[in-house]
């Protein structure tokens, strides 16, 4: 039994680590795959900027007339810069992501039913659940 112990903990680490990927990380995968940039802050003023902003938070600033979308990170420090047509492909991502997720859970509740057999017309006609036989 010992000797399997260190072998189910690094399987668990295995199935677990990948399920770890916070929510900030995806809002930053999401953006780069819409076309923001990541830039690192080099000076100690746009350091100290970055800390002060919303932080994992999507923010519009308006810079020399031009409208941006920024998300902070101060953890990693780095600043994620996009315009117009970056943030609106960011929220089509976003739309198409919810929607792929929502697909996906409604596939897997037919999947369940045609397993269970939904019942087999065993339903209680007051309270819609199954009929309890005693």
């Amino acid at each position: 039994m010992n000797r399997f112990l260190p072998l189910l903990a690094i399987t668990l680490l295995a199935l677990v680590l990948p399920a770890c990927t916070t929510n900030l990380q995806q809002k930053e995968s999401f953006l780069r795959e819409a076309g923001f940039r990541a830039v690192k802050p080099s000076t100690p003023a746009q350091v100290s900027r970055v800390q002060t902003l919303p932080q994992g938070h999507i923010t519009q600033v308006t810079r020399k007339g031009k409208t941006l979308f920024v998300l902070a990170d101060a953890k990693q420090n780095l600043l994620f810069i996009g315009g117009n047509p970056q943030f609106e492909r960011y929220q089509q991502i976003l739309y198409t992501k919810k929607v792929d997720s929502a697909i996906a859970n409604e596939k897997a509740d037919k999947m369940l039913e045609n397993d269970w057999g939904g019942w087999g017309g065993m339903m209680d006609p007051f309270f819609g659940g199954p009929m309890m036989m005693y």
